[in-house]
């Protein structure tokens, strides 16, 4: 099984941040299947810096460059694509749309676990700004009534990825998922960003409450769905929501 990471930032992102890259390759090793390769794909350096993926300006230009790379994916004979962003839900209608293969976004399917392992879950995130954009998602997934609360840990996504001070920012961290447990009874933790690769491992040996690692469900759940698509022609829908375009070639091509 072959499948494609979408990462939403640029090729420059790996030269900048390697620390990031390495966790980020380091967990997707961690959880897959000894059959299944998994190669991450960045973005062009035209695009916007990292950093700037917390403004909502940045995200319909990170997203349209996704669907495109997610499309050339599927034509160099990759089995399934992950969406590799917590909170792009555009991008994950839109690679569902243009693709015949399986697709699925780390946020939706860290979600969908956490509803699984409790009744309820709270999650962790940088700061007030990335906060908004999580408290949207839930709205669009109708889950305001399961995530008893969202907890920044006042870090920024660019702290995150160059990898400095980390220590500072785990106890940070560390400290917001304890109070998310004992005042919001929150009884499962959900890591709000791929940017937070490697922290999963750290706070599941310091508190009790199950935790869930976007990437890590990004990847199970494209395995899954790859198998599914293969035993029993299952993906995702082509009735009304995902159904491709006619046009969409012509389109996607006037993309690039």
């Amino acid at each position: 099984m072959k499948l494609a990471y979408l990462f939403p930032g640029r090729t420059a992102d790996r030269d900048d941040n390697p620390g990031f890259f390495r966790s980020l390759e380091a967990t997707i090793q961690s959880v897959k299947r000894p059959d299944t390769s998994v190669e991450v794909i960045t973005l062009p350096n035209s695009l916007p810096e990292e950093g700037e993926m917390a403004y909502w300006y940045a995200h319909p230009k990170m997203f349209s460059a996704m669907i495109v790379a997610a499309k050339r994916a599927e034509k160099a004979g990759f089995d399934g694509v992950i969406v590799g962003c917590v909170g792009a839900t555009d991008a994950e209608y839109g690679v569902k749309e243009v693709l015949d293969i399986p697709a699925v976004g780390v946020g939706e399917a860290a979600l969908l676990l956490a509803q699984v392992l409790g009744q309820n879950f709270a999650i962790l995130t940088y700061d007030t700004k990335v906060a908004a954009w999580v408290d949207r998602m839930l709205r669009e997934r109708h889950l305001e009534d399961f995530c008893v609360s969202v907890r920044p840990a006042n870090v920024t996504l660019a702290e995150m990825m160059a990898r400095n001070g980390m220590p500072r920012i785990y106890q940070r961290i560390l400290r917001e998922a304890k109070a998310a447990i004992v005042e919001d009874r929150a009884e499962v933790i959900v890591i709000g960003s791929t940017g937070f690769a490697g922290l999963a491992d750290y706070l599941r040996k310091r508190i009790e409450a199950p935790v869930i690692d976007p990437v890590e469900s990004g990847v199970k759940f494209a395995e899954m769905l790859v198998d599914l698509k293969r035993t029993k022609g299952l993906y995702q829908s082509k009735v009304a929501s995902f159904r491709a375009s006619p046009n969409t070639e012509k389109v996607i091509a006037e993309f690039l």
